[in-house]
C-alpha cells in the first residue's frame, strides 16, 4: 500500500528533521491547518474539486486516505517547514516557493498515477497557487494568527466564489 510507505518516508523526515523539544510551537498551527482541511472536506464532500483515490484496496478511499493526511502526513511537514524557516527575507521567500513547488510536484505525481483526481472545474495546475497561499497563510498564522484567520476569511469567500457548492447537499 502506497499510503503505507508515504506514512514510514514521513516518519523518517519527522526523526530527521523534526526538534521534538519544539513541536509545542508549531501545535496552534497544525490545528489551524487541520481545521481548514476538514472544513474543505465538509463543504466540498459531495463537490469535490480534488480528491485522495485508493488503487491499492477498494476500503481505501478519499476519507481515509485524506485523514492520514490531515492529521499524521501533513502536520509532520508543516512542524519541519515552521522549524527550518529561515530568518532572512530573501531566503524566506525562496523557501516558500520550494516547499510549494514539492507539494505540487507531489501532488502531481499522485494525479498522474490515479491516485489523486481532480473535478468540478480544478485541475493541477490550479494546486500551485492554492499551495503557495496555503504556505504563506500558514507562515503568518504561525506569527500572527489574528491576521492569518481574517486572510483565510477573505480566501475562503474567494475560494467559493470561483468554485461554488450546493449549500442544500450540506449535512
Amino acid at each position: 500500500m502506497y499510503l503505507l510507505l508515504v506514512i514510514a518516508v514521513w516518519i523518517l523526515f519527522a526523526y530527521k528533521f523534526i526538534d521534538w523539544k519544539q513541536w509545542e510551537k508549531q501545535y496552534p498551527t497544525v490545528l489551524f491547518f487541520i481545521v481548514v482541511n476538514m472544513t474543505y472536506n465538509y463543504f466540498y464532500y459531495d463537490h469535490t474539486l480534488w480528491a485522495f483515490r485508493g488503487v491499492t484496496a477498494e476500503w481505501l478511499n478519499h476519507s481515509i486516505i485524506n485523514a492520514a493526511f490531515t492529521f499524521f502526513i501533513c502536520p509532520m511537514g508543516l512542524i519541519i517547514y515552521l522549524q527550518r524557516f529561515p530568518a532572512k527575507r530573501r531566503n524566506q521567500w525562496i523557501y516558500i516557493a520550494v516547499w510549494t513547488a514539492f507539494y505540487s510536484a507531489l501532488e502531481w505525481i499522485f494525479s498522474h498515477k490515479g491516485m489523486y483526481v481532480y473535478d468540478n472545474g480544478w485541475n493541477g495546475w490550479l494546486n500551485i497557487p492554492l499551495n503557495l497561499l496555503l504556505f504563506i497563510v500558514l507562515t503568518i498564522h504561525y506569527r500572527k494568527p489574528s491576521i492569518a484567520i481574517l486572510l483565510s476569511v477573505l480566501a475562503v469567500i474567494l475560494f467559493y466564489l470561483f468554485f461554488p457548492f450546493s449549500w442544500g447537499n450540506l449535512k
